[in-house]
């Protein structure tokens, strides 16, 4: 391989989870090979790594499902602390874990129980 350039960059994460923002730091070696195709290695904590968009996973819970901010976000954005996650509220206090998922099978079992109903009564008004 010939001469490349190194760069760092700081990607910022948000987990579609957890709602959890932090950030990492990578070094980026780009170099071009002999065939003359542009090659990026991505390293973190002196290990290669894949790529900041494919296989983050979240430090918090372990979720896969993880965005990214575009290069800059947080630091113009003072509103998404790192660190800090979007389920807690203004007082410093995270509300119960199950809470998103409980709202979701309450408004899944109404709409069924509903559904159910109107289905009983259309097959007994016969």
């Amino acid at each position: 391989m010939r001469e490349g350039t190194s760069s760092t960059e700081t990607w910022p994460f948000e987990c579609l989870y957890c709602l959890r923002v932090w950030e990492e730091e990578y070094v980026v070696h780009r170099v071009r090979d002999e065939q003359g195709i542009d090659v990026v290695v991505w390293i973190r904590d002196d290990v290669t790594v894949e790529p900041p968009w494919s296989g983050t996973t979240c430090p918090g819970c372990g979720c896969g499902t993880v965005t990214t901010f575009p290069t800059g976000y947080l630091a113009h954005h003072p509103e998404t602390t790192l660190g800090r996650t979007a389920l807690q509220d203004a007082a410093g206090e995270r509300p119960a874990r199950g809470a998103p998922f409980a709202s979701h099978a309450l408004l899944t079992l109404t709409l069924l129980l509903l559904t159910s109903a109107g289905l009983y009564e259309r097959l007994h008004a016969r």
